[in-house]
């Protein structure tokens, strides 16, 4: 998603994200995130009335299933192996272009209340689509699954959400040479693999 620097409610959310992410919630006041954005706390107040409703606005403004969700509607080609690519590479490049918005939930989370909720909101989108998008294909008789499908959802989801992790949080590359294109390529194949298996 672009932030245009010139719309005053993306410079304040773009402020307020790189602000907390640097410096922690609690450190950070609305008139401080006013003045990166060369706004006036007013001006703060009048579009988003509170530092915590400026967090909200700023999660959902820049975290992912809005393009998501986007992706699916226009992109989905009902290939397995090429949407599952499709999917993981856009998610990748999504989380790491958010990593701010991502570290801000694992520093606050557990001290902002609603927050995890806010966060919760989009992984849960994107697993609701991933549901249709696997129910769909087995209808049309494109893969082979008799378990639970919000259980298949949620184990791709885990394998993409925990590479990310890895790589970006906790020094993954420490662990692996392997780079995150080939795994996702590797990580895609198997799971194709095992659905199109025959019963």
């Amino acid at each position: 998603m672009v932030v245009d620097m010139t719309d005053t409610s993306d410079r304040l959310l773009f402020s307020a994200i790189n602000l907390i992410a640097e410096k922690g919630y609690k450190a950070v006041s609305t008139k401080e995130i006013a003045k990166e954005a060369s706004v006036s706390e007013m001006t703060l107040f009048r579009h988003f009335g509170t530092k915590q409703g400026i967090l909200e606005a700023a999660i959902d403004r820049f975290y992912y299933s809005t393009s998501m969700k986007e992706l699916f509607d226009k992109n989905i080609v009902w290939d397995l192996e090429k949407d599952l690519l499709m999917i993981s590479e856009a998610y990748h490049k999504l989380m790491k272009k958010n990593q701010k918005v991502i570290l801000i939930a694992y520093k606050e989370g557990n001290t902002i209340e609603g927050l995890f909720e806010q966060i919760n909101k989009h992984p849960r989108q994107l697993k609701e689509l991933l549901i249709y998008y696997f129910l769909e294909m087995k209808q049309m008789g494109k893969m082979q699954f008799e378990g639970n499908v919000e259980g298949l959802a949620m184990s791709y989801l885990y394998m993409v959400y925990g590479e990310f992790v890895s790589r970006n949080f906790v020094d993954g590359h420490q662990i692996t040479a392997i780079g995150s294109e080939e795994f996702i390529s590797t990580a895609v194949q198997i799971f194709v693999r095992a659905l199109k298996m025959d019963g």
